[in-house]
C-alpha cells in the first residue's frame, strides 16, 4: 500500500512550517519509505552554566503515522535528544496513495499543527526543566538503566558504548543528566537510523525515568503487625 502524502512532500512541510517558525532542519534521513527529520529552533536557555539546549521539533514516518516530538539540541556536543513522551507530542495518520486532494491536504494540515505544538515554548520549557531536575539527582540507578537498554533491544555492544561513554566524560556529579548525555552522544555516532532514533528517545527519557519503589518484604510485614521485637 502507497501512502499520501510521499516522504519528499513531508519533508518539504515539515521544513517549511519550521522555516516559519524561524527555525531549520538540521538533519534529515529519507529512503522513500522512510523519513527521520531534526529541526532546531532559535529558543535557547542553559541548563547549567555554559550548557546552552536549543529547542527544536523531530519527526519520524515508516508506514501509516507520523510521528512529532519535541526535540532538545544540546549545542556544546551537537547531542540530540527526542521527548517523545512530551504531552505536546502528535501522531498524524497518513492516507493511501491517489486518495480525494481534500484528504491530502487534511493530513498536510495536521502536520502543520503538529510542528507548531512541538514548538510551542511551553514544550522547551518542560524539557529544560526535566534536565536541570536530572542535574540533581545521581545516576545510582546504572544497573536499572542499562537493563533497560537492553529490554529495548539494544546490543551489548550499545550498551557498552553507552557506559564507557558515561564513565570517559564523567557528570561532575555523576548526575542523571550525565547518563543522558552519554546515550545521546552514541547515539549521534549511530549510522543505522532506526537505532539513533531509539537513542535519541531513550535519552529524552532518561531525566523523567525513576526506579521502583521496592514493594516491602512479606516477612517484615508480618513482624511488624506483631509488633516488631
Amino acid at each position: 500500500m502507497e501512502l499520501a502524502p510521499t516522504t519528499q512532500v513531508i519533508r518539504e512541510t515539515f521544513a517549511e512550517e519550521l522555516g516559519l517558525l524561524g527555525g531549520e532542519v538540521r538533519d534529515a534521513f529519507d529512503d522513500g519509505a522512510r523519513l527521520f527529520l531534526r529541526g532546531v529552533l532559535p529558543v535557547a536557555a542553559d541548563v547549567r552554566p555554559g550548557d546552552a539546549i536549543r529547542g527544536g521539533v523531530a519527526l519520524r514516518t515508516a508506514g501509516p503515522d507520523i510521528l512529532v516530538h519535541p526535540y532538545t539540541f544540546r549545542e556544546v556536543c551537537t547531542n540530540g535528544a527526542i521527548r517523545a513522551h512530551a504531552l505536546q507530542t502528535r501522531r498524524v495518520g497518513r492516507v493511501e496513495l491517489a486518495p480525494s486532494e481534500w484528504g491530502v491536504r487534511e493530513v498536510i494540515a495536521d502536520l502543520r499543527d503538529a510542528v507548531q505544538a512541538c514548538a510551542a515554548p511551553d514544550a522547551f520549557r518542560d524539557g529544560v526543566d526535566e534536565m536541570r531536575s536530572a542535574l540533581e539527582v545521581q545516576a545510582d540507578q546504572m544497573l536499572m538503566l542499562t537493563a533497560m537498554l537492553s529490554r529495548l533491544g539494544h546490543t551489548s555492544v550499545v550498551v557498552s558504548q553507552v557506559l564507557e561513554q558515561f564513565e570517559r566524560n564523567p557528570d561532575p556529579n555523576r548526575s542523571v543528566l550525565g547518563f543522558m548525555n552519554a546515550v545521546t552522544a552514541v547515539a549521534r555516532e549511530t549510522r543505522d537510523p532506526e537505532t539513533r532514533w531509539r537513542l535519541e528517545e531513550l535519552g529524552g527519557a532518561v531525566p523523567v525515568l525513576r526506579p521502583p519503589r521496592p514493594k516491602p518484604l512479606r516477612g517484615a510485614a508480618r513482624l511488624e503487625s506483631c509488633g516488631g521485637v
